[in-house]
């Protein structure tokens, strides 16, 4: 399958995760085959505008969201450490992100400390 496919179903498997949802509490939801839902999550299949419409009606958010893959974690591409720290702090308020960053100060400070 094409990368738009394997980066739209990774997208997809991220979200549903985030909601900590199953791959058939999802199709459900979305009033989808739950084998259809692991094939599009697998980049088996290409999802239909109509499906994307309806899983991204399921994940209560904008359909143009499962397109957004700007810091999107493939399961196909090794990452650092720090891109994963990166990519968990993306959508984060910058309130939030200061907080993740003076907690890891204070871990490493604590640990240098030892």
């Amino acid at each position: 399958m094409s990368k738009i496919t394997e980066f739209v179903g990774d997208k997809i498997r991220s979200l549903r995760k985030e909601r900590g949802l199953s791959q058939e509490s999802l199709a459900l939801k979305a009033g989808l085959n739950t084998s259809y839902m692991g094939q599009i999550e697998r980049a088996e299949k290409s999802a239909t505008i109509d499906s994307l419409e309806k899983i991204a009606n399921a994940l209560d958010l904008p359909i143009e969201e499962l397109f957004s893959f700007e810091r999107q974690e493939s399961q196909n591409v090794d990452k650092t450490i720090i891109d994963k720290v990166a990519f968990q702090l993306h959508g984060r308020t910058e309130m939030e992100q200061e907080a993740v960053y003076n907690f890891i100060k204070q871990l490493l400070w604590f640990r240098d400390k030892k």
